[in-house]
């Protein structure tokens, strides 16, 4: 799995981040492409997974996933993605699959469940509570 392209890897991690998010209850972000990239940048230095993952590169790794978010829709062959619009807002792509079906499937040996989950939560931790949507509010 190391021999991954860039690319490859950008999207294990979009997809990952998404299922992180979703499993905080969380159904959306804003888009605002500073404050997503800033609050990517101190979650991936805080993420202890994140060297599993070396083509995202540390020089400015919340640009190249703004990127991958934004090419996320059209992928095939992966479990979730994000819509953007005024918010960033990530979906589960298979029915029927809860975001623990999506989870499980995810993880592999560079990135557990319990990883996926902790990107996301270090993810949301870096916006203001105004720039967070979460479910059923």
């Amino acid at each position: 799995m190391s021999r991954q392209s860039k690319d490859q890897q950008v999207k294990h991690v979009v997809e990952g981040l998404a299922l992180g998010v979703l499993a905080q209850d969380v159904e959306a972000v804003t888009s605002a492409k500073m404050e997503l990239e800033f609050a990517f940048n101190s979650a991936w230095r805080k993420w202890l997974r994140a060297s599993e993952f070396p083509n995202i590169g540390s020089h400015d790794p919340g640009n190249v996933i703004w990127i991958g978010m934004g090419r996320s829709e059209t992928r095939r062959g992966v479990g979730a993605a994000w819509a953007r619009g005024q918010w960033s807002e990530p979906y589960i792509l298979r029915d029927g699959w809860s975001v623990a079906d999506c989870l499980d499937l995810h993880a592999d040996e560079r990135a557990s469940e319990g990883d996926w989950k902790n990107l996301g939560r270090l993810f949301i931790q870096g916006f203001k509570p105004e720039k967070v949507r979460y479910a059923g509010s």
